[in-house]
């Protein structure tokens, strides 16, 4: 045997040792799931969950079930918030629904309907426009009946939007970072009960700056006056001082709105249609992941280098809140980035004609790149909802 295949070998029985001692794992921990299912294997993982697959034992049907089994620190709350979710929203208009709920001490186990389907990047490449159009229109009934509940699903991605593509079905899964929403109050992060005070700043001797800023606070200055660490790789105490920014970050990497990045606290359910724009935008440029963002910050810039510095400013301005850039960054043609983008990936320069381009490029409708610039609108405020958007031409051409 070859060493390549030997690992190979070794990889495989030591993964599938691991699932087996989770799953015995879980059956021990939840005792009563081992009278009722038969756990087959883990079909995902996510922060605060594992989820498998499971059937009934004493049943004629063979009928799969998914079995959501969350961290024992996952807090109350969340649980909580999860499950009404599942119990209110959950079973009509492609949102996932709640057979089961179980709990042995301090374990809680969802048991929800299996769908087999498939992965984004097996169809983001090739979805011609009536394929996609039922796509985002299943995916935008989804949150329409969501955000009728006054929910924020705050974790739109396509690995949480279900697809069968041989059958042509969906479900909209995961509400574990759901919120409710309430107009003009803030979203509340979910650890907020976290003491604030736990990380305390004390002046450091080191810093010449330091006997500035004592005098300052001893002189009643407001908190706004101007600091003395700008632009330098330090922070004055006027600006230890002030109080932190605080709102919910909540969702994955590459999908949060601009809002979201911007730390605005009075987020609402058009971070949702953010996220289902980016998704749309994977499959109109046929790239995914389209942005790699390892922070906020770098999401932003991202972010930028579409819509531009200007742009990006203006919403800052609009949230309160203030951009500075070294340069100014112009925007792009987002139809004509997605032409680009698509022509890259289904044809090489050495083999692609200019005829084939042109076909590629205009494959989609207009009406579908005019849907998208709405469900990208940077301004929260303006962004299309989901009842609007599925009243768009794009569905009714």
């Amino acid at each position: 045997m070859s060493f390549n295949k030997s690992i190979e070998k070794f990889l495989n029985e030591n993964y599938e040792d691991n699932g087996a001692k989770q799953i015995s794992l879980l059956l021990r921990t939840v005792p009563i799931l081992n009278e009722l299912f038969s756990i087959h294997y883990k079909v995902g993982e996510g922060t605060f969950s594992s989820v498998y697959l499971a059937t009934l034992k004493n049943s004629l049907q063979s009928k799969n079930f998914a079995v959501k089994h969350l961290i024992p620190t996952c807090h109350p709350g969340r649980i909580e918030r999860e499950l009404q979710c599942l119990k209110d929203i959950g079973g009509k208009d492609y949102v996932v629904g709640l057979d089961l709920c179980l709990r042995h001490a301090g374990s809680v186990v969802f048991v929800m309907p299996f769908m087999k389907h498939d992965k984004f990047s097996d169809y983001v490449q090739d979805m011609k426009p009536i394929e996609m159009k039922g796509y985002m229109k299943a995916l935008l009934t989804a949150l329409h009946r969501v955000h009728k509940f006054n929910i924020i699903h705050r974790d739109i991605k396509p690995s949480n939007f279900l697809y069968d593509r041989s059958n042509k079905k969906y479900l909209l899964v995961d509400f574990g970072l759901a919120q409710q929403y309430t107009p003009g109050v803030k979203i509340k992060n979910i650890n907020s009960e976290i003491n604030q005070n736990k990380f305390q700043y004390t002046e450091r001797k080191s810093f010449n700056e330091n006997t500035i800023d004592r005098s300052l606070k001893t002189s009643n200055k407001p908190v706004g006056d101007k600091c003395y660490c700008f632009g330098k790789s330090k922070i004055c105490s006027l600006c230890l001082i002030r109080p932190s920014q605080a709102a919910s970050r909540a969702g994955t990497p590459g999908f949060r709105a601009p809002e979201v990045l911007l730390k605005y606290p009075w987020q609402t359910p058009a971070i949702d249609i953010w996220a289902c724009g980016v998704m749309m935008l994977s499959i109109l440029s046929g790239t995914q992941p389209l942005f790699r963002s390892p922070d906020d910050m770098t999401a932003l810039a991202e972010i930028t280098a579409i819509f531009g510095s200007n742009a990006m400013q203006q919403c800052a301005r609009n949230l309160g809140k203030k951009l500075i850039f070294s340069s100014e960054i112009p925007g792009i043609d987002i139809v004509l980035l997605c032409q680009k983008l698509q022509t890259r990936k289904k044809y090489s320069k050495s083999t692609a004609s200019e005829t084939f381009k042109q076909e590629i490029r205009f494959n989609y409708p207009e009406d579908a790149y005019n849907l998208l610039a709405k469900l990208l609108d940077i301004d929260y405020k303006t962004r299309i909802t989901a009842d609007q958007a599925l009243l768009h031409p794009f569905f009714n051409s």
